[in-house]
C-alpha cells in the first residue's frame, strides 16, 4: 500500500486509537479506586495503602499518556496537545503531592509496626522507597511528556482557512475586463 494511501486511511482510526488511550489512562484510576473502597481520607493506613497500590498502575497511565498525545500529534490536533500539556503538568504536579503525602502517611503507618518485627520493618521501608521512586519518576517523565506536548502543539502546522467567497457576487473574468 502506498504512503498516500495509508495516510488517507488513517482517520479512520483515530476514534478507535484514543478510546483504546483513554482506556490505558481511566482503568488504572477505576481499579486503584475499587481497591480502595471504602473510602476513608482520614485514614493514614488507608492513604497510605491506596496510593501504594496506585504506583502498580502508573505506568498503564503514563504510556496512555503518551499515546493520547501521540495520536494528537499524528492527527494534527493542536489545541488538543495544549490541552494535553496543560492536563499533564497538573497531574505531574499530583504525582510529586501524592509522593510527599504517601510519605507522611508512611511513617504515621509505621509507628505502628513493632520495632522487635525487623523483617516486617525492612519490607515496608523497601514497599515506601519503591513507591515513592515510582511516583517521582512518572512525575518527571510526566512533566517531559507535557513539555513535548506543548512543543508538538507549537511545532504544527496552523491548519489552513480557505477564505470563502460570497454566492452572490459573480466572479468577473480576465477577459471580461
Amino acid at each position: 500500500m502506498s504512503m498516500r494511501k495509508s495516510a488517507e486511511a488513517a482517520p479512520y482510526l483515530m476514534g478507535p486509537a484514543y478510546a483504546v488511550a483513554a482506556l490505558f489512562v481511566l482503568l488504572p484510576i477505576i481499579d486503584t479506586i475499587a481497591q480502595a473502597l471504602p473510602i476513608s481520607l482520614g485514614a493514614p493506613g488507608w492513604r497510605y495503602g491506596t496510593v501504594g497500590v496506585g504506583a502498580n498502575y502508573l505506568i498503564s497511565f503514563v504510556f496512555g499518556v503518551l499515546a493520547l498525545c501521540l495520536l494528537a500529534v499524528v492527527g494534527s490536533h493542536r489545541r488538543t496537545l495544549r490541552l494535553f500539556a496543560i492536563l499533564i503538568w497538573i497531574m505531574a504536579v499530583l504525582l510529586v503531592v501524592a509522593a510527599l503525602g504517601f510519605s507522611l502517611d508512611a511513617l504515621q503507618v509505621r509507628a505502628g509496626i513493632p520495632k522487635t518485627e525487623e523483617r516486617t520493618l525492612a519490607m515496608f521501608k523497601t514497599g515506601m522507597l519503591k513507591a515513592v521512586f515510582k511516583y517521582l519518576v512518572s512525575a518527571v517523565v510526566m512533566a517531559w511528556t507535557g513539555l513535548g506536548a506543548w512543543r508538538a502543539g507549537k511545532a504544527l502546522p496552523a491548519p489552513v482557512v480557505e477564505e470563502e467567497r460570497p454566492l452572490l457576487i459573480k466572479e468577473r473574468r480576465q477577459d471580461e475586463r
